[in-house]
């Protein structure tokens, strides 16, 4: 009896195949065309119960079946397969898409969230740059901010001012881009990746990743105005503070520091949405209770 290793049965068992169908396509891939009744011999498995393998198999495109009364099967090439696989979950995916997104419903929510998975936090991340309106701010390690480049050309070409901080020289159109001061050295100091962003002062993801990117160590998003704007603010003034420093490392002058100084945006004047947005529920607030007191007193 012939049985496929089990990290290749894992693999295509994450591709969506069941335990049979991954041994039986396995099993063709490294075997001249045969029956479903050789195959069933070979692997020690019910000849009826391949042939429903060979059938699924066939409507997903990982094997093709002879015409005729012998119905050989060959296992179509593992690239082919996978190509198609990637296609027809790319259309699936559109279809649902457009079914589940008139489901979504945006309620007001400042929670904070945990992000355990690095395709998640990457893919957030990208989305939150998608959704960026007036201003974005990124504090990326190397091979993370690699991954947003795209993303952040996208919003960088919407109009869309974007400040990044990088640890390593990169040039990234449309974007004003900072290489700290650290550089490599803080890479590695902490022996990790970390992507830090915050889109329109109103939704921030903060994680610290495996330097291969295969895990999450401790990672978060949230829609907190306040979280969101704090981080916004101190990865501002770090941008404004590596710019100094690159400013005196090129030994330029005073006025061109003054320069640097004067380009800082303060909270209180960086005309972020989310500082508008959290200026106008609380404080703006706060002020039109204490004025309708003051008048109800003087009444």
């Amino acid at each position: 009896m012939v049985s496929a290793s089990q990290p290749t049965v894992a693999v295509l068992r994450d591709l969506g195949l069941n335990p049979l169908e991954a041994e039986v396509y396995a099993f063709l891939l490294a075997h001249e065309p045969m029956t479903a009744y050789a195959i069933g011999r070979a692997i020690g498995k019910a000849t009826a119960n391949v042939y429903k393998a060979v059938e699924s198999l066939s409507r997903l495109g990982a094997v093709m079946v002879e015409e005729g009364e012998r119905r050989v099967c060959r296992a179509v090439p593992a690239r082919e397969f996978l190509s198609h696989a990637r296609a027809a979950f790319l259309a699936k995916a559109h279809a649902a898409a457009d079914v589940l997104g008139g489901l979504e419903h945006d309620s007001y929510d400042e929670r904070i969230y945990r992000i355990e998975n690095v395709a998640e936090a990457l893919e957030r991340c990208a989305a939150m740059l998608g959704r960026a309106r007036r201003v974005a701010v990124v504090d990326a390690f190397p091979r993370s901010l690699e991954r947003m480049v795209p993303a952040i050309k996208r919003a960088a070409r919407r109009g869309v001012e974007v400040w990044v901080e990088a640890y390593r020289p990169i040039e990234i159109q449309g974007a004003s881009v900072v290489v700290a001061q650290t550089g490599q050295s803080s890479v590695d100091l902490w022996g990790a990746e970390q992507l830090n962003a915050v889109v329109d002062g109103r939704e921030v993801l903060l994680a610290l990743m495996s330097l291969d990117l295969s895990e999450v160590h401790q990672g978060l998003w949230s829609r907190s105005l306040y979280l969101a704007c704090l981080i916004h603010s101190g990865l501002r003034s770090e941008h404004t503070i590596h710019r100094m420093h690159e400013a005196l490392r090129n030994g330029q002058r005073r006025s061109d520091l003054r320069r640097v100084l004067a380009g800082h945006r303060f909270f209180v004047s960086g005309r972020v949405p989310g500082q508008e947005e959290l200026h106008a529920r609380f404080v703006k607030r706060t002020l039109n209770d204490r004025q309708s007191r003051k008048e109800g007193g003087a009444r």
